[in-house]
């Protein structure tokens, strides 16, 4: 009886070390991977909308530097029917995003990858929560892959030419930063 209650403890115990570990590398790459704020679930349910009112037959939903997941597992639980794909460069990022798939089990596809090299042509939207300082690039992308009728829905910041079809603004006491959690909504013509 001795010897079973020392073995349950040691595999509490080693539990904890696992999850202990597991959460130091998920803080760390948060500290030194750069932008990680997710999108909050009142914009991710602005966002929802905004799909179905822009492009309600949609197949393909693109989530550019989907950082741990959150926003593609919520969607995919809103919209179920939807192909979504998590794109981003970071392995500890898309390790946690697929770990987080399994357990909620939604079929969201995640892909340690490049933005920037990722091929876009099959795009019905594409969602970007990203620095302003890669948009410029971003939108030369965009413009060059999307078919015509692609809806890109940016959050927070927008593109310097590309003139967006509407703004939905998620927060509008929340923040004063200018334009926090505002979706800026394009359409590729």
């Amino acid at each position: 009886m001795i010897f079973l209650t020392y073995i349950l403890l040691f595999l509490i115990l080693g539990f904890f070390v696992v999850a202990l570990l597991l959460f130091l590398v998920f803080v760390l790459d948060s500290l030194i991977g750069g932008h990680d704020l997710p999108t909050s679930r009142r914009a991710t349910r602005a966002l929802a909308a905004t799909l179905q009112k822009y492009k309600p037959d949609a197949k393909n939903f693109y989530d550019l530097g989907c950082a741990h997941g959150t926003l593609s597992l919520r969607l995919k639980n809103i919209l179920p029917h939807i192909d979504i794909y998590g794109i981003d460069n970071g392995a500890v990022r898309i390790f946690f995003a697929n770990l987080k798939n399994k357990i909620l089990m939604r079929k969201v596809n995640f892909q340690k990858q490049d933005i920037f090299k990722t091929d876009l042509s099959n795009a019905d939207v594409v969602y970007t929560y990203l620095w302003y300082d890669l948009m410029p690039i971003l939108e030369k992308k965009l413009q060059k892959e999307l078919e015509h009728g692609a809806v890109v829905i940016t959050n927070t910041s927008h593109f310097q030419d590309w003139q967006p079809t509407e703004k939905v603004v998620t927060h509008p006491k929340v923040s004063k930063t200018p334009d926090f959690e505002t979706l800026f909504v394009y359409i590729k013509k």
